[in-house]
């Protein structure tokens, strides 16, 4: 009958310590698991938010073309604007036109081309402007929301052609996690 009681009494004693293996083990793969998910989270967190970064840079990409090709609309209608009217000079000039009406076409031609140029200079400082407005607002909401997740960013400055004028616009970088 001792025998049966060892026995049973080292069954039990190794039950126990099974038990205790197996919710130490458990605890262990629950600890690692519970790391690896926040660290797997976060690893996600930045992905999202560099993914957020790209397709900011991609709209201003967008934006810088749309007003190049605005840009350049304006500036082509400006020079065939200009090129009718130089035509129509260089027309009366062939056809013998009197000297004052020579005269008085030229300072009409003047007048308007400095009109046509006004108002090309307007649009284009317009254009140009919207363009700057909404690029730095959409770097500057873009670098905040990055700052709050962690990400360091900042305006990496570029040069782009709008029409005949050189401009500065500011997608993002990343300078750090």
């Amino acid at each position: 009958m001792t025998q049966t009681y060892l026995f049973t009494h080292t069954s039990l004693l190794g039950r126990i310590k099974m038990k205790k293996f197996i919710v130490a083990l458990f605890s262990v793969v629950a600890l690692f698991m519970f790391m690896g998910t926040g660290a797997f989270a976060a690893e996600n967190d930045h992905a999202e938010i560099l993914q957020k970064i790209e397709e900011t840079n991609v709209e201003i990409e967008e934006e810088i073309q749309a007003a190049q090709a605005k840009g350049d609309k304006l500036l082509s209608a400006l020079s065939l604007e200009t090129a009718k009217l130089d035509a129509k000079l260089e027309t009366a000039q062939q056809n013998g036109t009197s000297e004052a009406d020579i005269a008085k076409l030229e300072k009409e031609v003047k007048t308007k081309k400095a009109e046509l140029t006004a108002k090309y200079n307007t649009d284009l400082d317009k254009l140009i402007d919207d363009l700057i407005d909404k690029t730095n607002k959409m770097t500057a909401d873009m670098i905040e929301e990055a700052a709050k997740e962690g990400i360091q960013a900042e305006c990496s400055w570029v040069y782009v052609q709008i029409a005949d004028r050189w401009v500065w616009v500011d997608p993002i970088k990343i300078i750090g996690p």
